[in-house]
């Protein structure tokens, strides 16, 4: 997984190649408490930072916010959230076939 942010008028692309179990509770517990209906300026935060914390901090809440295109955020946390869940998706389901 990846994430591409403007900083000091470069682009720097930043890698996630490992991706902890705790990441996956940290993306369900982070996916029940916001309301993606109605992003509060707080709930926003709380995903900007769990993106921050996926990409092991290689950048900052500011760095994220200031270096991504507007179009891009919602679409990005999103991203990353089902990169997330959808490997523990695809694993449950293999396991479902296997019975």
């Amino acid at each position: 997984m990846d994430i591409t942010l403007r900083i000091n008028n470069k682009d720097k692309t930043y890698v996630s190649g490992f991706i902890s179990a705790r990441m996956v509770r940290r993306t369900i517990e982070v996916s029940r408490k916001v309301n993606f209906e109605s992003l509060s300026p707080e709930e926003l935060d709380t995903l900007v930072d769990y993106v921050v914390e996926l990409f092991g901090n290689q950048f900052t809440r500011d760095e994220l916010y200031d270096g991504l295109e507007s179009k891009e955020l919602i679409p990005t946390i999103t991203r990353c959230i089902n990169e997330v869940v959808g490997q523990v998706a695809d694993e449950t389901k293999g396991d479902e076939k296997k019975q």
